[in-house]
């Protein structure tokens, strides 16, 4: 029986989060694991008030406890508080249980807003060495389609092959997406013409291909489109996935402070993402 972990806090965007992790419960057969986790952490503003926290978190729990129970009988699920860093205390438990998915939810609103309140869900996706998916606080409605993203690198086959699965799962046709660029003027072998451009668009494409080529056979038909674009990469998917179900990124692991750091790609994604996304550890993958 596979697991999926759920962050929560109570907040709207979490309960949002709870609700998907809840659907795919259902679908998938997987148990639901729920953690409130109490901020505890030195630099924490509510530092000195431990034994509160808990107690909030227990009452909040409680309330998605019978929410769930109403709204996925079927999936089992259980609930804990714990307390320290969210961000560290949700990606050790995660590896420690072995879970097959971490959600967080996030929620945008201006520039400055997905700054500081997204922090959580882009640092537990930079850092978590499972799978994650960021749930935004968006409608759900008139969503279809599952969006990959792919660059040519040697991880690409198995975010593909994750792509694959996930719109198997659900059901929907699979996009794949892959973004390619010109490099920048002050490169001194850089030359403004149609050559560089073929080719660079070229390599893309047979970077795509490539991945395609080892899709497991196994896998239940699924309508596939791919797409080779002239953007930048986060810029791209982006578009792309404006009225997707899903979207599939990967993620370079990193060690030591980095790890806290998103790419850029995921974290422009991450920061704008129209829709659910689920962020693979790349160096996990394999």
């Amino acid at each position: 029986m596979s697991t999926i972990m759920v962050g929560y806090d109570g907040s709207p965007s979490g309960k949002v989060a709870l609700d998907w992790a809840l659907r795919r419960g259902e679908a998938t057969q997987s148990d639901v694991d729920v953690v409130y986790v109490a901020d505890t952490s030195w630099d924490s503003p509510a530092f000195t008030a431990a034994p509160l926290l808990q107690q909030q978190g227990e009452v909040v729990l409680a309330s998605a406890a019978f929410n769930a129970d109403s709204k996925a009988p079927h999936v089992s699920v259980t609930s804990r508080v714990l307390s320290g860093n969210p961000v560290t205390v949700l990606c050790a438990e995660a590896e420690a249980a072995g879970v097959d998915l971490l959600v967080v939810g996030t929620y945008r609103k201006d520039a400055y807003e997905r700054l500081t309140t997204s922090a959580v869900s882009l640092r537990v996706a930079a850092s978590a060495k499972v799978p994650v998916a960021v749930i935004p606080d968006l409608p759900v409605t008139h969503r279809a389609g599952v969006v990959v993203g792919i660059d040519g690198s040697d991880a690409s086959a198995d975010i593909l092959e994750h792509g694959v699965a996930e719109a198997a799962r659900l059901g929907e046709p699979l996009h794949v997406v892959s973004a390619w660029t010109v490099p920048p003027l002050t490169m001194p072998d850089f030359t403004d013409g149609s050559e560089l451009y073929d080719a660079l668009e070229e390599r893309a494409q047979a970077g795509v291909e490539a991945a395609l080529a080892q899709i497991d056979p196994d896998h239940p038909a699924v309508s596939i489109r791919t797409e080779v674009v002239l953007d930048s990469p986060a810029a791209a998917l982006i578009k792309a996935s404006k009225d997707a179900a899903l979207l599939v990124i990967g993620s370079h692991g990193r060690r030591g402070i980095s790890r806290f750091l998103l790419g850029s790609v995921s974290h422009d994604v991450l920061i704008h993402t129209p829709c659910p996304v689920i962020v693979l550890r790349i160096a996990q993958t394999r």
